[in-house]
């Protein structure tokens, strides 16, 4: 579509109000402003700080003011921003709040932690979250009447997670209580094949990509325990760099870290910790001081990857590698904001880390994400079945209706019926007349304490509290014994805290001098994609189609590069069709206690073996859900083989020929892959 001649005449109400202080559009605003205008679905794929926000806003602000007057007196949302998280909506509202009110549009938020009213009035827009907008269609339907357009901001944060596809039913389900279908728009900075997300969640969607034009100066700093860390700040600092973001993979870390860096650095005591087991209003005070510090450093793990307003920031240093290049691209959009280059340091502790660091940015500067293949999870049917039955009851035929489609043939309404019989035996759900199922009494209390409206797994954690102010601090692993007593000292926002008393899962805390750090719950990890897999395979010498074989000492190292849960095929095929030991494998390379001469053979009835024999294992690596378990045995299988790409990484086997190169010994390095 072609751009306006002049957008002024399109958007006579906003146009002043959104762009009058810049100079000129950027692209993606002179390419989305006329499709939206126009009432369309888009997709916007831009760079970090190009006016996506912008883009959709006006246009969907000038549509809402042009028929404000066709639902007056009626109460309802009329335009809905959905956040991947709360702190993004936050940020969001912060954003938009002036332009909003200058404009006389209401604007609120509409959150677990925020319903705003205005004038006792719900607002015409309003940031949400998915759980949020569960809930309101679940308990308040009615004011979605008038819903004219729905945003999914950072799609790229929901995409291929459990929340995503609970995203993509609410969506259908809108569609049975809007009047007419809203207008659906997306945006993010990072999206590998923007024509299957917009399948996934628009309808006919214009797709405005916009490449980002940013050049990468990497450089590697060695060593990532704390003094190397220490160091490094030490020469950023003497560098003149003044804002510095750390990122960490692991919540342990940001801790130890911060807590080493605190003080003993030319930031001074300006250092600090950001993670998602913070309590939000302590994050809120770190985002609020490195802000407003002159110098400073912070350590976060992907709390700060989005977009969540901290300021300028000089310089951007990974301690280690991220799973997948698109969080790695997120953490470089963070820094040199205001440049046209990214200035990023890697931290390694030898070849290994130096060359996945090497790949990865070099995918990243071409723009190559190396993502893993989508699947729906069917496990969000277990909790929309919930919420469904909350509402009186839920019959099979509802439950096959609210999914999207299509998610895969075998969801139909046999299926949900066997998930709702399921369910029954999980003690969720209890069977009524007629084909009804309602809520169990465990289910009820849950549904009327808004608890059944969220698929993020949930941790046992304990609240730090502070004894003094009763302010809780954050959370930390809760111990197999709640009552437990408490001793000795711990870390949380890189501070040292004395444990004084356990009530119940609360921990009454003193500030306090050294400290052992706080353990978190430990998260599974991503597992490395198999695009991904393959690109650093190719980094080591590997055919497009080749998985290579070399000695290291007396051992045989395999670069497959088949991804994570490729090597837990290529382990289970491996030693079932050989007397040899597989001494270790990773999501690239394998251990092997022997040579190989072939490849093992995989068969038709395989993939369902291996599937049967790992799933359990597999689950919570592929980030299947919370509800996953209640799900019958064989779709809880089929959600395992579907997340994990099985039958595609058999395609991929069967074609693949073993490259032997004995004679040429590897670097002892390549194993640490």
């Amino acid at each position: 579509m072609s751009a306006l001649a002049d957008p002024r005449e399109s958007l006579p109400r906003t146009f002043g109000t959104f762009f009058g202080r810049f100079s000129e559009l950027t692209e993606v605003q002179r390419r989305a402003l006329p499709p939206i205008a126009a009432g369309r679905d888009a997709l916007l794929c831009a760079p970090t700080a190009s006016g996506k926000t912008e883009a959709y806003a006006a246009p969907l602000v000038e549509r809402l003011l042009a028929t404000r007057g066709r639902a007056a007196g009626e109460e309802g949302f009329r335009l809905l921003l959905v956040s991947p998280t709360r702190a993004l909506g936050n940020d969001l509202k912060r954003r938009l709040d002036a332009r909003m009110e200058a404009l006389g549009v209401s604007f609120g938020r509409y959150t677990g932690e925020h319903k705003e009213r205005l004038a006792g009035r719900l607002p015409e827009a309003a940031v949400t979250t998915p759980e949020a907008l569960d809930s309101i269609l679940a308990r308040r339907p009615h004011v979605l009447h008038r819903l004219g357009a729905i945003v999914l901001d950072e799609i790229h944060v929901l995409d291929g997670t459990p929340r995503g596809d609970q995203l993509r039913v609410l969506l259908h389900r809108l569609l049975s209580v809007a009047v007419a279908r809203p207008q659906h728009l997306a945006a993010s900075a990072t999206v590998s094949d923007p024509s299957a997300l917009a399948g996934r969640y628009l309808r006919d969607a214009e797709i405005v990509e916009v490449r980002g034009t940013r050049s990468i100066l990497a450089r590697t700093f060695e060593g990532t325990d704390p003094k190397s860390m220490a160091r490094h700040l030490e020469e950023l600092a003497a560098a003149g760099l003044r804002k510095v973001l750390v990122f960490c993979n692991r919540r342990n870390d940001v801790e130890e870290l911060a807590a080493a860096a605190r003080g003993s650095t030319a930031f001074g005591a300006e250092v600090y910790a950001h993670h998602g087991s913070i309590a939000r209003p302590q994050r809120e005070r770190v985002e609020k001081r490195f802000l407003e510090a002159p110098a400073a450093v912070v350590f976060a793990t992907l709390t700060l990857e989005l977009g969540i307003d901290i300021g300028d920031v000089d310089y951007v240093l990974c301690h280690r590698a991220p799973s997948s290049v698109a969080s790695l691209l997120q953490r470089l959009g963070r820094g040199n904001r205001r440049s046209g280059e990214t200035r990023v340091g890697v931290c390694a502790d030898g070849d290994a880390d130096r060359l996945r660091y090497g790949t990865m940015l070099r995918l990243a500067a071409r723009g190559e994400l190396c993502s893993p293949h989508y699947s729906f999870r069917p496990s969000v049917l277990v909790q929309q079945a919930l919420v469904l039955a909350g509402t009186g009851y839920v019959t099979s035929a509802v439950l096959a209706a609210a999914i999207p489609d299509p998610p895969g043939a075998e969801l139909d309404e046999p299926a949900a019926r066997r998930i709702l019989e399921s369910m029954v035996g999980e003690g969720l759900l209890e069977p009524a007349r007629g084909g009804r199922y309602v809520l169990s009494e465990r289910s009820q209390a849950q549904y009327e304490r808004g608890r059944v409206h969220s698929n993020i797994q949930d941790e046992p954690e304990t609240e730090v509290v502070d004894r003094l102010t009763g302010e809780i601090v954050g959370f930390v692993a809760r111990t197999t014994d709640p009552n437990a007593p408490v001793d000795g000292t711990l870390r949380v926002g890189g501070q040292s805290r004395r444990a004084v008393a356990r009530r119940g899962a609360r921990v009454l805390t003193d500030a306090t001098g050294e400290a052992l750090p706080a353990r978190f719950v430990p998260r599974h990890p991503p597992s490395i994609s198999f695009a991904l897999a393959r690109a650093i395979a190719r980094e080591l010498g590997c055919g497009e189609r080749e998985i290579l074989q070399k000695s290291v000492g007396r051992e045989t190292l395999l670069v497959h590069g088949l991804g994570g849960a490729g090597g837990v095929m290529l382990r289970w095929l491996l030693e079932r069709r050989s007397e040899l030991r597989v001494l270790s494998i990773t999501g690239i390379t394998a251990c092997l206690d022997r040579p190989i001469g072939e490849l093992p053979h995989i068969s038709g009835g395989d993939l369902e073996k291996i599937t049967s024999s790992e799933a359990e294992a597999l689950a919570p690596r592929l980030a299947l859900g919370p509800y996953h378990s209640a799900l019958p045995r064989d779709l809880r299988h089929r959600a395992v083989r579907d997340a994990a790409g099985f039958d595609a990484l058999a395609t991929f086997l069967r074609s693949a020929t073993l490259r032997s190169d004995l004679l040429q010994e590897a670097p002892g390095w390549w194993a640490a892959l």
